[in-house]
């Protein structure tokens, strides 16, 4: 059986060879958002940085957004970020986005309340009873999609490494079909290149 550091490392190989085809394209990129970053991305974080980051808010990155940055890239040059899905990927100092409330340190290792499958009848009332609740703890802002909403990762709680979407309405976040942050980032690759204009 295959170590699964090998296959990481295959992925994301194959991650960055698409990354660096979708740069290289002719002509104005038509995928929604990508004007903005141009599919150019910032240079990887030292693992030292990342120890520094986890350490500070109580958590472990999940491995394979772990190693996207820490190989692959890292921000980058447009307003939200560098290449990604909607308008870019957001630094992990820019954590804090979906966060209602003030950001506290302490926020990124608190269980995220949501839950694949499961129905909310009031979202914010489910998630937040408390008055000084925050419905997005546990999870790290990676894309803003346009309109307020945003593209997150989640970093504690039993969606653990799943991709989540906001939504406004009562029935709260939506999570994505994919498994974790590398197949979400690598299918939008392949939308890019398929020469599609919106990512969903």
């Amino acid at each position: 059986m295959a170590d699964r550091r090998d296959d990481l490392s295959a992925r994301l190989a194959r991650v960055a060879s698409k990354l660096t085809a979708a740069a290289s394209s002719p002509g104005e990129p038509v995928m929604f958002g990508a004007e903005s970053h141009r599919f150019r991305i910032g240079p990887a974080l030292s693992q030292d940085a990342v120890v520094v980051f986890e350490r500070r808010h109580g958590v472990r990155l999940p491995a394979d957004y772990r190693g996207f940055i820490t190989t692959v890239g890292h921000g980058g040059p447009g307003r939200f970020g560098g290449a990604g899905p909607f308008y870019g990927l957001f630094s992990i100092d820019d954590w804090e986005w979906a966060l209602l409330g003030d950001p506290d340190v302490t926020m990124l290792a608190k269980p995220f309340p949501a839950e694949p499958d499961r129905v909310y009848d009031d979202w914010l009332a489910e998630a937040a009873p408390g008055e000084d609740d925050e419905p997005y703890r546990g999870t790290l802002a990676l894309s803003h999609q346009g309109c307020g909403d945003l593209s997150l990762l989640v970093l504690t709680g039993r969606a653990r490494g799943r991709v989540v979407e906001t939504c406004p309405g009562r029935q709260g976040p939506r999570f994505t079909e994919h498994p974790d942050f590398l197949s979400w980032y690598e299918r939008w690759l392949d939308a890019v290149l398929a020469g599609e204009r919106h990512f969903r």
